[in-house]
């Protein structure tokens, strides 16, 4: 660990902008990171001993059994004591869903409160199971197939705020499946009666050999329910895996990795919503002119 568990000096100046709440560090911060946070302990008396305890506020979590973001609350209502400003404590957290009461989520840490500064203090996180992350949905790993390992271990470095890793492992996932990708444009385009003139230059940049290339064919804008915002998927696509490796910092490479995770998962959730939306037009259609021939 750094020095920033040391306890600050009297001048040094602690407020809230300098020290992220203790609720979005277990929340946001990934393992292997310590921070200085606010809200950790606060002071209590137990008859003439004044000792302090440990802070556990609620979370709002991603729950596996709920499948989206929950409510998550500490079931341990009792005094959890820390050790005296300035030493550290180790210990485990654990959370409960407040939906399922099923599915927990437990945290080890390291904690040091700051003397004379009631609340403050500095947090190391070894680790949290279920792991840190949103885990990727299985409609996004069918479509890598053999690559959904390395889509996974992608995800892995992005947790671990490995950004060159992770943005390395993304960049090979979609660079792989190029066609996979535009291929599943094509049959939305199909669905939702797109133009001919995309389709024509989605099926031209199939024969590049990178994304990148593939991505300067298209000219044509993409269905209305494809954009993101407004926004060509694709090329926000194109925009982030242009980012060079060998020119850009750790942090940066992990905020394209981020980028490019994103945009994909929500494109492809949406070309799988448009097909899903217009087959059940289709069938329902399909029930009311049975219904009417059979009047």
């Amino acid at each position: 660990m750094t020095g920033a568990s040391d306890s600050p000096s009297e001048d040094s100046e602690i407020t809230t902008k300098t020290h992220i709440p203790f609720s979005e560090f277990l929340e946001s911060v990934h393992p292997s990171a310590e921070k200085a946070v606010s809200g950790v302990w606060r002071g209590a008396s137990f008859g003439n001993i004044y000792k302090i305890e440990l802070i556990r506020p609620d979370l709002r979590l991603y729950c596996q059994r709920c499948d989206g973001p929950r409510a998550f609350r500490c079931p341990d209502k009792g005094t959890r004591e820390l050790k005296d400003p300035g030493t550290t404590t180790l210990t485990f957290v654990t959370y409960l869903c407040g939906n399922c009461h099923q599915q927990t989520k437990t945290f080890a840490l390291s904690i040091t409160p700051y003397a004379q500064t009631n609340g403050f203090g500095s947090v190391y996180k070894y680790g949290e199971t279920p792991t840190f992350g949103v885990p990727v949905p299985n409609k996004v790993l069918r479509l890598f197939g053999d690559d959904r390992a390395n889509f996974i271990k992608g995800r892995q470095c992005e947790n671990q705020g490995l950004g060159v890793g992770a943005f390395a492992y993304y960049r090979r996932v979609v660079e792989n499946h190029k066609n996979e990708i535009i291929d599943e444009v094509i049959r939305v385009c199909e669905t939702v009666k797109g133009s001919e003139e995309l389709m024509a230059e989605l099926r031209t940049a199939k024969e590049e050999i990178s994304f990148a290339k593939a991505m300067e064919q298209i000219k044509t804008g993409l269905p209305q329910g494809l954009l993101i915002n407004g926004h060509n998927p694709l090329l926000a696509l194109h925009n982030a895996l242009s980012v060079g490796l060998h020119n850009e910092t750790d942090e940066e490479c992990l905020e394209a990795a981020q980028d490019i995770r994103l945009v994909l998962t929500d494109l492809i959730e949406r070309m799988s919503l448009l097909r899903r939306e217009d087959s059940d037009l289709q069938n329902a259609v399909h029930r009311l002119l049975a219904k009417k021939g059979s009047a």
